[in-house]
């Protein structure tokens, strides 16, 4: 079967458009730069309609310049990054309000307040079991496996819609649409169709993740009419096709996965225990926890890794002429089958590599900083504790200050440079040794992406802590592999088999550090965490 998968790729500092052959082999890629707004402190946003014109033209453009034809293209698939929000007339299309950007704090103070109303109220009504009376924290993870953090999409909408009244008036009487930057490609794509991804729905704080649709109670506390959010669908769902005049053809939407779904599964991640870090600005790291939800205990997120369906199956494997004789139906109807995954997210590791390239200038360039750190053989006593936004999982402490300790007068910028690349490992080892313990599938392998991935000696040092393999895979391009990988398998263009060939490992990093040593390490490590979390 030909054809080809075009991949929408909406990141949060550019739109990408790739097109992938019957093979899975990424054929051309074409890619836009988007602008983030900063208009007061802690506002991060978009232009809506910035986003939907930037990747519309990449998904022309990179048609032509693989000079195929839109009839050509079997499917689209979209990945994009998660938490943002438009909101837009559902009767001309147009954004009523800028994107807001899921890096946004704005709704800082709203979340504590909320957090510390109910706190109160629980204390008054402790047996009480509604979101509105006990502790909002405790509720909301329970609902939706995540944290009370503006970070998610929620309070932005609430945001917008307490803030700008005509805008609440207009979404009592319907006239509004919003949702994450799917939903709104989406619509844009198709002229109409309001719809989500479970993916992306469960990063919004209003979304069950048991009962798989939105909770009534969570929209009543965000004060958020629920008529105004989209349909959802599983991952591998039907969106709807382009609309007429868009392409040479109408083409179906038939995948959609927020960005570090789409790279776990692109990761090939499909087994209970599997797990994969993207080593980007930050880290994301994302564990396959299997078809039950488990809600951390050790302050990491619990989200949907996706929802696909199952292929029809003979019931109990019986042969042609038992089925007949046991009157059973011939196959088994497919299923909608959910997969849930552990995440956890660290704010700094390529961006103290930035830092050390911009405000130090330690290096000219990023990929300067293994040659540098590669000069001495160990970073001595020297601790890079990268707070510059606080800690991540699984601290959560946005009051912590970024720190350089254990120096000397020997030390040198190669020791600062290797206590960089160190810090990233370890926060990576802090992450996963939480995920190991709210996971009853023990880690043995690590599958790594992103741009710092092609660090050896990062990779090498992060094999060595967790005392797994760390595997390296050939194409880099994960998360809109992952995305087009689930269209592929949908229409029938890609097999289970395709799918595993479209993986190959690059490189193949074995722990190879002793224990007396290893040890030493995380005992530097977490003695500058505990230094850090003593109160002045």
């Amino acid at each position: 079967m030909a054809g080809y998968i075009l991949a929408l790729d909406q990141g949060t500092t550019s739109s990408r458009a790739i097109l992938y052959d019957d093979q899975a082999r990424p054929i051309k890629m074409v890619q836009q730069p988007t602008t983030l707004q900063t208009p007061r402190a802690g506002f991060v946003e978009q232009d809506a309609q910035q986003i939907w014109q930037t990747q519309i033209s990449c998904a022309h453009d990179v048609i032509n310049r693989a000079g195929l034809l839109a009839t050509d293209v079997t499917s689209i698939a979209i990945t994009n990054q998660r938490e943002s929000i438009v909101m837009w007339d559902k009767q001309t299309g147009k954004p009523l309000a800028p994107a807001i950007i899921w890096q946004d704090r704005r709704t800082a103070n709203y979340c504590k307040t909320l957090a510390a109303e109910s706190a109160s109220n629980s204390m008054n009504d402790p047996v009480h079991q509604g979101v509105d009376s006990i502790n909002m924290a405790h509720g909301v993870q329970r609902i939706t496996g995540l944290r009370l953090d503006p970070y998610f999409s929620a309070s932005k909408i609430a945001w917008l819609l307490e803030n700008n009244p005509k805008l609440s008036v207009r979404a009592s009487r319907g006239e509004i649409a919003v949702g994450t930057i799917d939903s709104w490609l989406i619509y844009k794509l198709t002229g109409g169709e309001h719809v989500i991804d479970v993916t992306n729905a469960s990063r919004t704080l209003l979304f069950d993740i048991h009962k798989l649709a939105w909770s009534e109670t969570l929209c009543d506390r965000f004060a958020i009419p629920m008529h105004i959010l989209p349909k959802v669908l599983s991952s591998d769902g039907d969106f709807g096709k382009t609309k007429k005049g868009l392409f040479a053809k109408q083409i179906p939407i038939q995948a959609v996965l927020g960005d570090q779904q789409a790279a776990l599964f692109g990761q090939g991640c499909l087994d209970a225990g599997m797990a994969k870090n993207t080593y980007g600005t930050g880290c994301f790291m994302l564990m396959n926890i299997g078809q039950q939800p488990k809600l951390s205990e050790h302050k990491l997120l619990t989200t949907i890794a996706w929802q696909r369906k199952t292929s029809p199956i003979r019931p109990d494997n019986l042969s042609f002429d038992q089925i007949v004789q046991s009157g059973k139906r011939m196959l088994q109807p497919p299923k909608k089958e959910v997969t849930y995954a552990l995440e956890g997210s660290v704010f700094m590791a390529g961006a103290i590599v930035q830092w050390l390239r911009d405000n130090l200038g330690m290096i000219q360039q990023s990929s300067d900083v293994e040659d540098l750190a590669r000069q001495v053989d160990s970073s001595e006593d020297v601790v890079l504790l990268p707070a510059f936004t606080g800690l991540g999982a699984p601290y959560w402490r946005s009051d912590i200050s970024a720190s350089i300790t254990g120096m000397s007068r020997g030390t040198t910028k190669a020791h600062i440079a290797r206590a960089a690349l160190e810090a990233v490992a370890y926060q990576t080892y802090d992450v996963l040794i939480a995920m190991q313990k709210d996971s009853p599938h023990p880690l043995t392998e690590l599958r790594v992406d992103g741009g710092a991935a092609n660090n050896d000696l990062l990779m090498q040092f992060q094999a060595d802590l967790l005392g797994v393999p760390v595997l390296r895979p050939r194409d880099t391009e994960i998360t809109a592999k992952g995305a087009a990988l689930l269209a592929g398998l949908k229409t029938g263009l890609y097999d289970e088999s395709t799918m595993k060939a479209s993986w190959q490992v690059d490189r193949v990093f074995e722990p190879s550090m002793s224990t007396d040593t290893r040890e030493q390490h995380l005992a530097k490590w977490q003695q500058a965490i505990k230094r850090s979390l003593m109160p002045l």
